[in-house]
């Protein structure tokens, strides 16, 4: 390998590294963003939606340059097998983190939409639901830096655990509209909060899915899951 080429491959490689850390800086953004939502299920400033707005912004920004970077690296070296699996999943894991800002930005919205409301058994379920989500965004992000399928399955598994949680939260507003017929307004912007949770979770559990795909080179489905309960 002459000189050029080692030049060339060192280039290669270190736009492969930066394209992971621009993903980790988008997924650092992101999770401080779940935190925000949770903070504001309790405390509903209206700054925080501002500060939200904000955060989103640089989301996008972090999108784009992925989205730049990738199509250069594509286009200029060809990459083949895993390091095409890499560049082409990193195209669809930063348009989920994208859309995963927007969610949680809205979640922010519809909590300082709340009021006064405040049932505290409710209160608990959203932010124990906001913990979940990032937990999972965390062990996520690092199945993703170190290319490990178990932590990806790991995340995959907890899918359930928010839906349990959302459907919890369902029936207790559904309880509390009832008993409470003044304030539907603001169960509604419960109901939404809590099931932009539950999208949160489904996107952070596609991102594990497409990390396996990287690490495996196979789609992920139902059967991996049976065949890793069953090992």
């Amino acid at each position: 390998m002459n000189i050029e080429q080692q030049h060339t491959l060192r280039s290669y490689d270190a736009q492969l590294k930066h394209l992971l850390q621009l993903i980790l800086d988008m997924g650092g953004e992101v999770r401080k963003m779940a935190l925000a939502s949770k903070a504001a299920f309790r405390s509903r400033e209206e700054s925080r939606a501002t500060d939200a707005k904000a955060a989103d912004k640089l989301i996008n920004e972090l999108d784009q340059k992925v989205e730049e970077e990738a199509t250069i690296v594509l286009a200029l070296h060809s990459p083949l097998a895993i390091d095409l699996r890499f560049v082409t999943s990193v195209l669809k894991i930063t348009g989920m983190l994208e859309r995963m800002g927007d969610l949680a930005k809205n979640t922010v919205k519809r909590s300082v939409k709340m009021g006064a409301y405040a049932p505290e058994p409710i209160i608990v379920k959203l932010e124990r639901m906001a913990d979940v989500v990032v937990e999972m965004l965390d062990e996520a992000l690092l199945a993703f830096k170190t290319n490990d399928t178990q932590k990806a399955i790991s995340v995959w598994r907890r899918d359930d655990e928010i839906d349990d949680l959302y459907h919890e939260v369902l029936r207790m507003i559904q309880k509390e509209m009832a008993n409470v017929p003044d304030q539907v307004v603001a169960s509604t912007h419960v109901v939404f909060a809590a099931k932009n949770m539950e999208r949160l979770a489904d996107y952070i559990t596609n991102l594990a899915k497409t990390v396996y795909y990287i690490s495996s080179g196979k789609r992920a489905d139902k059967t991996v899951l049976k065949q890793e309960n069953a090992s």
